[in-house]
């Protein structure tokens, strides 16, 4: 009997590409679930375990007294703890998910921290000088995450950080004009949104920012 070969894919060969999709598709599953962990563990940290001295009273009662320095060497301990339990390909993965934390912990300071927190123009060296520590802490010299992943983390910080350099005139002037820029699909000078602007003069130390809050916002200074 003559047999003759068709082409295209056998039963055989469908099964394993079903296997293999199904493997891969597990596979991403597992990643986002590992990676979903690793956020929260970084998220427990910062909010919970070290809520007390982190997001409740660093800055207080002003910058140059509780600088954020204090706090590098209990995430130290908290990072040597974990890097101690778990497994070496998870390392990174771990440690960026604490560094996404604390940077979002540092935001919330700065932008929502209560009428307790004021900051002025003179402690903008300050927070960058801080703001500088906790990226020198995560890449550990070369030892911890690499640089550039750890700039691109805190860039976004690092912008509002420079906010606080401005005076409140400045800010004002920009938080009048972004809603038009903003209208027109253009960038404001500062480069942020309305929303910040207004959460930085919110926590402005000075009497221009409190008149012009109650006028136009109908909100007192240090609100966040």
């Amino acid at each position: 009997m003559l047999v003759i070969a068709v082409g295209g894919p056998t039963v055989e060969n469908l099964r394993s590409l079903t296997k293999k999709e199904t493997f891969d598709g597990s596979r991403k599953d597992v990643n986002v679930a590992i990676d979903r962990i690793c956020e929260f563990m970084g998220i427990k940290i910062i909010f919970w375990d070290l809520r007390e001295p982190f997001i409740d009273n660093l800055y207080k009662p002003n910058v140059s007294q509780s600088r954020l320095e204090r706090l590098i060497e209990q995430l130290d301990l908290v990072l040597n703890q974990l890097c101690d339990i778990i497994v070496e390909p998870l390392r990174d993965r771990v440690v960026t998910g604490l560094l996404q934390a604390s940077l979002d912990g540092l935001l919330r300071v700065l932008l929502d921290g209560g009428a307790s927190r004021l900051f002025s123009p003179a402690d903008a060296k300050l927070l960058e000088d801080d703001l500088e520590v906790l990226k020198e802490f995560f890449i550990s010299g070369g030892d911890g995450l690499p640089r550039g992943v750890v700039e691109n983390q805190v860039a976004h910080v690092r912008q509002v950080v420079k906010l606080h350099g401005y005076e409140t005139r400045e800010l004002i002037e920009e938080l009048k004009s972004v809603g038009e820029l903003e209208m027109q699909g253009s960038r404001s000078k500062l480069g942020v949104d309305a929303k910040t602007l207004l959460r930085v003069l919110c926590h402005r130390s000075d009497s221009e920012s409190s008149q012009f809050l109650k006028k136009h916002y109908k909100i007192p200074k240090s609100t966040a």
